[in-house]
């Protein structure tokens, strides 16, 4: 049974979650690594754990408004299992309105859950890439 919630340090260090976190973002080893002990403690930390395995997981900052989602990944083998949609909508429950950016490969994510969605400025990282902002207002969370 899959249970989504805020996950264990254990979780958080576990392999699972850093092939997670590798397929959210693009980096190294050492990238990674300072992530998971930098970033990731700072951040509020859901996921969907099934059988002790962590299948997929939502980092943002639930200080900001709007809720700022700064990580989310699904491993390939849950993918179609509407769990991103559960983890945006752990996110939801925080704030009025919930905030993410990134670039073409999540638009059509985003735009199934109900978000705005605004071009912007590339990433200095990316500079090649189109970047997006993304907005859902709580009044706007049907998908979620």
């Amino acid at each position: 049974m899959n249970a989504l919630r805020e996950l264990r340090p254990a979780e958080i260090a576990s392999r699972e979650l850093t092939h997670l976190l590798r397929l959210a973002v693009e980096g190294d080893e050492a990238s990674l690594a300072a992530l998971l002990c930098e970033e990731l403690p700072r951040l509020s930390v859901h996921g969907v754990v099934d059988d002790g395995r962590v299948l997929g997981f939502v980092a943002f900052d639930a200080g900001t408004d709007p809720v700022t989602i700064e990580y989310i990944a699904v491993d390939e083998s849950a993918r179609e299992r509407r769990l991103g949609a559960a983890l945006v909508g752990a996110a939801a429950r925080f704030g009025r309105a919930v905030y993410a950016q990134t670039d073409d490969d999540a638009v059509g994510f985003y735009r199934r859950l109900g978000f705005a969605i605004v071009p912007c400025d590339p990433d200095p990282r990316w500079p090649e890439r189109q970047r997006y902002d993304f907005l859902l207002d709580a009044g706007d969370r049907a998908g979620t």
